[in-house]
Formats: C-alpha cells, structure tokens, sequence
C-alpha cells in the first residue's frame, strides 16, 4: 500500500487553532500527521522540496511562511500590501498574490529580501466584485521566463518578464489578454506538454483553453467551455483548476453547486466527461495524487477534506476514497 503526505491550509478566522496541517493518507484513511499552530489564515500553500511555503491572508500587510517536516519552528517574512490568496515559485524565488491589496509581491529566498511589488490599477464592470484590482494567482510561463497574473478585478491575465534579479516587465508583445466582462479569472493551469493554457473564471463560470507559443510566448483563446449543468447559476463561482498527470484530463471546482467538472483533452478541444458532487460544500481548491490515482478536495464550508478515487482512462471521480474534517480548509496539496 503506498502511503501519501498531503498539506492544507485553513482560514483560522481569529480562533487560536492549527492553520497548516501535513496529512497522511493509505489509501483508505486520512489523518493528521502534525500541525502548527500561531497562524492567521495560512490560505494557499505551495509544496517545494522539503519545504512548504504559505501565505498568511491578512486585511492589513501580508507574510510568507517557510516551515519543513518534523520541524515545529518556522521562519515569517513579512510583505507589504494586502490579502494575500496565493504563492508560486521559481526557484529561489517567490511570487505572492494579494487579492484584497491587487497586488503581486516578489521575494529572493536567497537574500531574504523583497525584490519586487507591483500594484494593479483600474476596475472592472461588476460594481460589487470588480471595483478595484484583485490579483488572485500566478505562474511562472513553462519556459520560467515569465509570469502569467490572473486579476479577477480588470478582466484580464497579465504577462510579466522575469529579470535575473527577480524584477518584472511587462511583456513587450502581449502584456495582457482579455476576458469577456464581468468573467473574474481566477486559476490557471498548464498542460503537462507545455502548449495550452486552462484558465477558471470565477463569476463567469467557464473554462477557457488557450493555446500557449513558446516561441513569443503569447496566448491564443481557443475556446470557452462551461462549469454548469444545465444553466449558469448567478450565485454560483468557479474556483481551482488542475490538470492530470498524464495531461489527458482537466478538473475544475465550483462554489455553489459544490461540483467538480471533469474534461477529456482532445487535442485543441476538450470534451465534457461529467461533474460530480465535492463531498462537502464549498470547494475552493482540488489537486490530484502524482500517480494520477486520487483527487483530493478542501472544502471550505463544510471543513474538510475530501479524497476521491479517480478512473484514469475515464477521468471519472469513482466514490471517496478517504475524509478528514478539518475546520476552515482551503487549500490542499500533494506533497511531491
């Protein structure tokens, strides 16, 4: 039996309760392998060799964590803006998104310094969602030269050059793409084959497929798939977005519905394989086991997580695997 570890992040809320939680998983249980404590809504969470970096989501100023196994100690560095969401790296480097600030900050691992902060401007044409700019993700392009920022708030998925001092410019032949109004791009992910782009809007409720061009690195809209059966509730909000290993499979989590969407890759095309239940309600982030084998889900109003069997020449969701209640979950991740 392989025996996997899993991190999750939770929104602590102002209770003095664990934030980060590193889990075991065999298969059959789900269990908590050890935690820490002294946190504020650690909320993403991004696995990097020995280590997991975090994101303290904080309504005034913002941190990044770096705690390892075994180690109840863990180092905080402290940001400049605001409601940081999200963390992705590059190396030594990390870039931390800040939803409620609209802004991206940049941090050398390797001088323990801030190397970048960048603030959006504008607003989009949804009064109540979109009244400023609202960073919610990014990534670094396949080929590590740049990086793609999701703003929910302006409609659009910027592209920055990274410098070798870990600075950003914007992209000289395509800084940004545009989404249809009032959509909120919210997550992205790439396929493992590095040409196409899969980007969740939040308030739209789709899928969008790009096809990514190494040579310029520009994107090219192919088509826009939805996150609904049937019709779109308003209510409703997209969420996580993830890929299979094999590339063969896209996922996609929506609020509301508490559904996760399945698409077949074909090619440019995606075509529907079904949507299932989350085993909760509310889940904000899905990812899937590195042998393919299992989707595992944190579900952040009902508190926990959810672990699915997962078909792997379906793609189809096979029944819960494993589940573990943990208050305030909302981000999981493999450890890899």
């Amino acid at each position: 039996m392989t025996n996997y570890q899993l991190w999750t992040g939770t929104y602590t809320q102002g209770e003095l309760r664990d934030g980060i939680y590193r889990l075991g998983f065999d298969g059959k249980n789900l269990s908590v392998l050890e935690s820490w404590g002294g946190l504020t809504d650690p909320s993403y969470l991004q696995p990097v060799g020995d280590k997991v970096y975090a994101v303290e989501e904080l309504s005034e100023g913002g941190s990044i964590i770096e705690l390892s196994p075994g180690k109840k100690e863990y180092r905080r560095w402290t940001l400049p803006g605001s409601g940081y969401c999200h963390v992705t790296a590059l190396g030594n480097l990390l870039y931390a998104s800040g939803y409620s600030g609209g802004c991206l900050a940049g941090f050398d691992l390797g001088t323990e310094r801030l190397c970048e902060f960048i603030e959006h401007e504008g607003r989009g044409t949804d009064q109540k969602r979109q009244e400023r700019a609202h960073i919610h993700s990014a990534q670094p392009t396949p080929d590590g030269g740049g990086l793609f920022i999701a703003d929910l708030g302006l409609d659009r998925l910027f592209q920055y050059r990274i410098g070798p001092d870990g600075r950003l410019a914007p992209h000289n032949i395509q800084p940004f793409i545009q989404t249809g109004p009032g959509q909120g791009p919210r997550h992205f992910a790439y396929h493992p084959g590095g040409g196409l782009l899969y980007l969740a809007t939040e308030m739209g409720q789709t899928l969008r497929s790009y096809r990514y061009d190494a040579g310029d690195s520009t994107l090219e809209l192919l088509s826009e798939y939805p996150l609904y059966d049937g019709a779109p509730v308003k209510e409703d909000t997209a969420a996580d977005v993830q890929l299979s290993p094999d590339g063969r499979f896209v996922y996609a989590s929506v609020r509301g519905s508490d559904r996760i969407f399945c698409y077949r890759v074909m090619g440019d095309l995606l075509e529907a394989v079904g949507s299932y239940p989350c085993g909760g309600e509310c889940p904000r982030s899905i990812d899937i086991s590195p042998d393919g084998k299992y989707l595992a889900a944190a579900n952040q109003e009902s508190g926990g997580i959810v672990v699915f069997n997962r078909d792997q020449g379906s793609g189809e969701l096979k029944g819960i695997a494993g589940r573990l209640e943990i208050a305030g979950a909302v981000c999981i991740k493999w450890a890899r």
